[in-house]
């Protein structure tokens, strides 16, 4: 199920379905440690008087998932007429607190007074299970707290017009409470609560309780906990009532409950401005002129530089996604730091001039680089090594479990990063950090004879071999490593970097190129110093040929490739799109044609935009290419997120929702338009 909502600060990250209920909780990194477990939620409902119980995900309740404009607080629209209803949910991460905060602007819509309870349920998998986990309830702050190891959850909430809570100051003695503050500490608006046992010996949980509009009080469980709070509240016919929900994620007790006072001392409406006023600046700051782009292309701009931003971690890894649903396809996700990802979406963010976090990427990638120099397939938000499906040893041999591409994208992308921020200092720690030792692989990783890089995995990560898109990296890499050198003055290195580079594009022109097929070819395999193999099939990657600038735009050696590969891979359906290459079998949900030769996907659609983009040369010329950036504004969903790829014939999101990929390559491609744009314009 993609998501309808993202929210995080870049070290929590929490995502919601389209009925508003939380599915994706991550702390303290963006995409590790997924406190939700797979395939549950966490409930939230409403309760009145005398018109019964729902929780949202009840067909009673009409649901709007919304955005704030150029912001990452929600604000959503949920309506019951069942229950004479209608909230505004305004869902938000605080920037630098790490709190999670959901406020409901409630109103009654049939003009009665209405006693309403708001039932909040968590039913928390701390370090991602369910086990050795204790949920109490803490009366001094009038809050609950779950909490295993070095992960502490305290949940606590208030209204504006309360029917019943614990408010004020608690008065009790300072040492008859378990917390080391000495400062007393002001108590939240809970009415009521229950902890127990959940997905355990048939307990389903706490949220249960609820329905009948009655929590139980319990007051601590261990072992395989969740818990549900109810917010009691009145809603006047004239007025919004507003009921307030708080999450505060840390390391310790203190931790939690300093947060809690945060919340409590600074006020959720002043927390709400600072969040909105800390996105809103970022988006502006990326600002420009569109040109005659559309506003809903520029909103989704906008709004793909946030999304960016949230699968961005603080300590500097990119995660790809965070859908956790994906678990259903390989029980496995996409929360990981792959360095092609990254470095693709470090050269959108550069171009769109939010360069911190692109430099904290290249110090990321710094720190996991094998002793050897290049990179491995895909590593976990903290720097470990992620899950893998590249063998170190196939047929009786060793080999490289790598894609040396992402080692390649990197240097190429941070060369690109000091073309454009200039931070000599930056580049000379780098060089001593990554590049030196990855140019040194990228040169020694080749065939001596004919300079032919050794095989390594594709980028869809489905075949082993010679890649005409791994070539073409390895030729930018080398390139860009060189130009590296030669600017801080190791001219050693300049030079043999550049002979290397100039050795592989010569390769990659004789080997990969097909005279007959006028186009550059999949991938060859090699056996002892000879092509052995030679893979036809068209695939999109071939673009990295010219978007890395091994080749002019205007090579017609390029452009034949580019236009057969236009011929292959269109999607001839209603939805319309590219595929990634024919007969591609991922997530495929309808029989493989001419026709539909496999699913559209946003990236290698958006390089189609790209090609016409460096191929115009009128303005009217771009208008080919305007129509994609708006197929792909149709793609996104309501609230502006894209997904990896799409149903050929509904056009419904497909794998994981939002792509940090997918994004990027939807910036890229504004910038790309709006700067030729301006220069035919101008000419």
């Amino acid at each position: 199920m993609p998501r309808s909502l993202v929210i995080g600060n870049g070290q929590i990250l929490a995502g919601f379905d389209d009925r508003m209920q939380m599915r994706d909780l991550y702390f303290p990194h963006v995409g590790m440690e997924d406190h939700t477990g797979y395939g549950n939620v966490h409930r939230t409902g409403v309760f009145v008087e005398g018109r019964g119980f729902a929780w949202f995900s009840d067909p009673s309740w009409s649901v709007e998932p919304k955005y704030r404009p150029d912001s990452l607080v929600g604000e959503s629209r949920l309506r019951n007429d069942r229950l004479g209803i209608e909230l505004i949910a305004e869902d938000y991460v605080h920037p630098f607190y790490n709190i999670l905060i959901r406020n409901f602007r409630i109103r009654s819509t049939d003009g009665q007074e209405k006693k309403i309870r708001v039932y909040f349920h968590h039913n928390l998998f701390i370090y991602g299970d369910k086990q050795k986990d204790t949920g109490f309830y803490e009366p001094y702050t009038n809050t609950i707290i779950h909490y295993r190891q070095k992960r502490y959850f305290l949940i606590g909430g208030e209204t504006s017009n309360p029917d019943a809570a614990v408010t004020g100051r608690v008065n009790m003695g300072e040492y008859q409470s378990v917390l080391h503050s000495r400062e007393r500490l002001g108590t939240c608006g809970i009415g009521s609560y229950s902890i127990g046992k959940a997905n355990y010996q048939g307990y389903e949980g706490t949220w249960k309780d609820a329905e009948d509009g009655a929590l139980s009080n319990t007051t601590i469980d261990q072992g395989s906990v969740d818990s549900t709070i109810g917010i009691h509240a009145v809603l006047r016919p004239d007025r919004e009532t507003t009921v307030t929900l708080w999450l505060c994620m840390g390391k310790d007790l203190e931790e939690v409950v300093n947060l809690h006072q945060i919340v409590i001392n600074e006020g959720q409406e002043r927390l709400q401005g600072n969040c909105h006023n800390y996105w809103k600046s970022l988006v502006l700051m990326a600002d420009q002129k569109f040109g005659t782009l559309s506003d809903s292309l520029v909103s989704l701009y906008r709004r793909s530089l946030l999304l960016i931003r949230l699968h961005a971690d603080n300590r500097g890894g990119i995660v790809a996604a965070a859908d956790a649903d994906i678990m259903a396809f390989n029980r496995d996700t996409y929360t990981y730091v792959w360095p092609r990802d990254g470095a693709f979406i470090s050269l959108a963010l550069d171009q769109a001039q939010l360069h911190e976090v692109t430099r904290r990427f290249f110090e990321f990638c710094a720190r996991v680089q094998t002793p050897d120099g290049y990179l491995l397939h895909k590593y976990n938000p903290d720097g470990s090594l992620g899950s893998s499906w590249h063998p170190w040893y196939r047929n009786g041999e060793a080999q490289m479990p790598i894609q040396e591409d992402e080692t390649a994208l990197v240097i190429y992308a941070l060369w690109k990063h000091f073309e454009r921020v200039q931070d000599f200092e930056f580049l000379q720690e780098m060089y001593e950090k990554f590049v030196k030792k990855a140019g040194q692989f990228l040169t020694e990783f080749r065939e001596e004879a004919t300079g032919l890089p050794f095989p390594s995995y594709d980028p869809w990560e489905e075949h082993r071999g010679v890649f005409t898109y791994t070539v073409a990296t390895v030729v930018a890499g080398l390139h860009a490593a060189a130009q590296i050198c030669q600017i801080l003055g190791h001219h050693t290195h300049s030079e043999r970097f550049h002979t290397a580079a100039d050795e592989t594009k010569q390769a990659l022109l004789f080997h990969l190129y097909d005279e007959n097929e006028k186009r550059f070819v999949k991938m060859i395999r090699r056996q002892d110093g000879r092509t052995v193999e030679k893979d036809l099939t068209i695939d999109a990657s071939v673009t990295a040929v010219w978007k890395l600038n091994v080749l002019p735009a205007s090579d017609p050696r390029v452009i034949s490739t580019m236009q057969q590969m236009q011929r292959a891979l269109t999607v001839h359906t209603p939805i319309g799109g590219l595929a990634r290459f024919t007969h591609d079998v991922y997530h495929a949900k309808t029989p493989l044609t001419n026709e539909i030769p496999g699913n559209p996907w946003i990236i290698t659609t958006l390089w189609n935009a790209q090609w016409l983009i460096a191929q115009a040369k009128t303005p009217a010329d771009l208008e080919p290419a305007r129509a994609i950036l708006e197929w792909t504004a149709q793609r996104a969903s309501k609230t502006g997120i894209l997904a990896e790829q799409v149903h050929p014939l509904t056009g419904e999101p497909l794998s994981v929702a939002p792509l940090a990929w997918s994004h990027a390559t939807f910036v890229e491609t504004i910038l790309q338009f709006v700067d030729k744009e301006r220069t035919l314009t101008q000419s």
